[in-house]
């Protein structure tokens, strides 16, 4: 029913924040087009050097300290795509709107323990750790 494509004009993959974004929105089958500056949504612009992963296991450390509060690019970019997801759950009316739902999830500490609670999950059921 929803979908967004998007393309960062760094050569990004998701909602990146060096740079605009184009995005093809699917609403009912209808497909509109326009573009997300990250300054517009009052976030800062970064070099791609700023948001670059690292091996599965950085980018597990790296996803771990932005649940515990690390600021920084990193979590800008981790809000700003969650933002876009929530957005086409329709739990959230705009960009704007899911940010503040994205940061509060991350803030509160909702969004941690729901990673918590998948990473007990996943080895009670799955035998294995997976936690990295």
């Amino acid at each position: 029913e929803r979908a967004f494509v998007v393309h960062g004009l760094d050569g990004m993959d998701e909602i990146t924040l060096s740079g605009e974004t184009l995005v093809d929105e699917v609403t009912d089958g209808q497909v509109r087009e326009y573009t997300i500056d990250p300054v517009n949504l009052g976030l800062s612009l970064v070099d791609t050097s700023e948001l670059k992963g690292g091996s599965p296991e950085e980018n597990s450390k790296m996803i771990l300290r932005i649940l515990e509060g690390e600021k920084g690019p990193r979590r800008d970019i981790a809000v700003l795509n969650a933002a876009a997801a929530i957005m086409v759950a329709e739990l959230a009316g705009s960009l704007e709107e899911g940010l503040a739902v994205a940061r509060d999830a991350v803030d509160s500490g909702a969004a941690g323990e729901k990673l918590s609670r998948l990473i007990e999950f996943t080895r009670r059921e799955g035998g294995k750790d997976v936690s990295g």
